[in-house]
């Protein structure tokens, strides 16, 4: 979501080259066109490194590619355990990664570290966005669950409760996106499992104004009433049209679908009800 990109560059960024040709014991090296750094060598990061570099993952990619040239700065919001804000780290002046699971934040800290040339560029907070400065409950489905969420019960392939984590503490999005300076050259990346529909809507107002670059991962099947096919779909219906009142601001959104990605423009509105929203 947001200005029409540019096309991707191709060119590869030596990052931390004396590092990376020679990494220390116990790290692997994530090598991408235009982005390279270490990571350690754990089970749960090669996962979720090999859903990084899948297809379902090349839209993200690509998007970043597209945009970065024309960003000074990326906050990643539901950061993981780091492999978007080291993806992006290279190519602007300052990265602020946002995770509020403690085991996720362990991975993140720890893969930033093995990094110290994008470390420098790079701030984390440990706590997450919501609409509202509180503390929520996380639960998750597995060690290092990238679901990890503040929704206890989710649809998959069928419901899913997860278990408690941890407590964790959630700061308003409005004030501390505009502390951080967020503008036309900030990409923002926002993936939190299912609080988007809280956190978009509360920065409806800087979205107009600021018109960041805006990678957005929606996720309608964590919103659920357990035992109520109706009112969850009212549920999802509801989050959607709250989405689309926030994001009207921006003249251009784009959807990957199917290898390619697909515009809708500020001309056909309704495109963006029927074909995200209401589907």
């Amino acid at each position: 979501t947001g200005r029409r990109p540019d096309p991707p560059g191709t060119e590869t960024v030596p990052q931390d080259a004396a590092l990376l040709a020679e990494p220390p014991a116990d790290t692997v090296v994530a090598r991408f066109p235009a982005a390279c750094f270490a990571l350690l060598d754990n089970p749960l990061i090669a996962h979720a490194l090999a859903e990084f570099r899948s297809e379902s993952e090349a839209g993200t990619r690509a998007f970043f590619d597209a945009v970065l040239p024309r960003c000074d700065a990326m906050v990643d919001v539901g950061a993981h355990i780091g492999l978007t804000a080291l993806y992006c780290a290279g190519r602007v002046d300052r990265v602020t990664a946002f995770e509020p699971s403690p085991v996720n934040l362990g991975f993140l800290e720890a893969n930033i570290a093995l990094n110290p040339g994008l470390a420098a560029r790079t701030r984390v907070q440990p706590c997450g966005l919501g609409a509202r400065d509180e503390e929520v409950t996380l639960y998750a489905k597995s060690l290092g669950d990238s679901g990890t969420s503040i929704h206890e019960v989710v649809e998959r392939a069928q419901m899913m409760r997860g278990r408690p984590l941890a407590t964790a503490w959630l700061q308003a999005a409005d004030p501390t996106l505009r502390a951080l300076g967020v503008g036309r050259r900030t990409l923002v990346k926002i993936d939190i499992e299912g609080a988007e529909y809280q956190v978009v809507p509360a920065l409806a107002g800087l979205l107009a104004e600021a018109q960041p670059f805006l990678h957005l991962s929606c996720h309608p099947f964590n919103l659920v009433v357990p035992g109520d096919a109706y009112r969850t779909a009212l549920a999802r219906v509801r989050g959607g049209i709250a989405l689309a009142e926030a994001l009207a601001c921006y003249p251009h959104m784009y959807f990957y679908r199917t290898g390619r990605w697909i515009r809708v423009g500020a001309e056909e509105p309704m495109g963006f009800l029927e074909r995200y929203v209401l589907q």
